[in-house]
């Protein structure tokens, strides 16, 4: 689904292709959070690296793209670097090169991301402090506001939901992006969290100005567009003002 011109949500998947740079860009991975939830007696499924990368593999079968932009929080854990981390990170990183052809790996810290320079040695991985622009374009992970400006500003962090209702009052939490525009007429897109645990935050219930301060003064949450990830496809639900009316 196309979002702006050369940037496309592909269908179904919590990816975005970004054509003038031929890169995919996604965010907020959190690898090694099932090591880190068993050091902590709570013993999770290993999922969470197994879906990135059949999610990445799918998209790429659409993209063919020869970069991938890593939003910020490849890691979970803030005070160290778990070995399931680094361990899941290393798999990651040859399944990218080898298996997708990705030359080039670009990972934008985080607030996650503490002590990732241990974890990103390889070649062909650059690693960037809170923001990265190329080309009009401009990837920050969103904690903090950005220091720089692009025509097209990506995001993450927010891990985007909207939780709608069926006719029996059943709710259903849907991961989105959101689309819309900074007051300074810049485009901007919020990426969805790729992690399998990350559920997301419901933008059409919560408050979100605490955990992405750009929606604070520089953007209206409630004019962004919401984008949901269906089976197979992406779905626009209008705006997320439209849909904080939603009640079961």
């Amino acid at each position: 689904m196309r979002i702006f011109e050369g940037v496309e949500a592909l269908d179904g998947l919590p990816v975005l292709h970004i054509r003038d740079l031929n890169a995919l860009a996604c965010s907020d991975l959190h690898l090694g959070y099932e090591g880190r939830m068993a050091d902590r007696g709570a013993f999770l499924p290993k999922v969470n690296l197994r879906h990135i990368k059949d999610i990445l593999r799918r998209a790429n079968e659409k993209a063919h793209a020869d970069v991938i932009i890593i939003n910020g929080d490849v890691k979970n854990e803030f005070s160290t670097v778990h070995t399931d981390e680094l361990n899941e990170f290393i798999e990651l990183a040859g399944f990218l090169a080898k298996d997708l052809g990705i030359s080039k790996i670009i990972v934008v810290k985080g607030n996650h991301d503490n002590f990732i320079n241990r974890m990103t040695w390889r070649e062909g991985i650059e690693v960037h402090e809170q923001e990265f622009l190329a080309d009009g374009f401009l990837f920050f992970h969103g904690e903090k506001l950005p220091r720089s400006h692009a025509e097209t500003m990506v995001m993450g962090h927010l891990h985007p939901a909207i939780t709608v209702y069926d006719d029996v009052g059943a709710r259903e939490k849907l991961r989105c992006f959101l689309s819309g525009s900074t007051a300074g007429g810049s485009r901007l897109v919020v990426l969805p969290a790729i992690s399998y645990f990350a559920e997301g935050v419901s933008v059409n219930l919560e408050g979100v100005s605490g955990i992405a301060p750009i929606f604070k003064r520089h953007a209206d949450i409630d004019k962004m567009k919401a984008l949901c990830i269906g089976e197979g496809e992406t779905l626009g639900f209008g705006s997320v003002g439209e849909l904080k009316g939603i009640e079961n």
